[in-house]
């Protein structure tokens, strides 16, 4: 591209924001489990799968990251229409 086929207004026009997600520190919620023994996941993020079954959308996020990249078993238990207990 030249510089001549850049629009005039395009040098006085506001910056674009950029999309950013927002990513879960997984590691640190771990580093929490292993202080406090447990911790304890409140998300309305749930989703029903074809079984009829629910998950939240957060806890299976954190037990797949720990199963795959620490290698150790996370134990999850519902306790609440929200709410999930998590050890190791």
């Amino acid at each position: 591209m030249r510089f001549t086929e850049i629009p005039s207004e395009a040098f006085n026009a506001p910056p674009t924001p950029i999309p950013q997600k927002i990513v879960y520190d997984w590691n640190s919620l771990h580093l929490t489990i292993i202080e406090k023994g447990f911790i304890v996941i409140e998300s309305d993020e749930i989703r029903v799968l074809p079984s009829g079954a629910e998950e939240c959308i957060p806890v299976k996020s954190f037990n797949s990251h720990i199963r795959l990249t620490k290698g150790i078993a996370l134990r999850t238990k519902r306790i609440g229409a929200t709410r999930w207990y998590c050890t190791l």
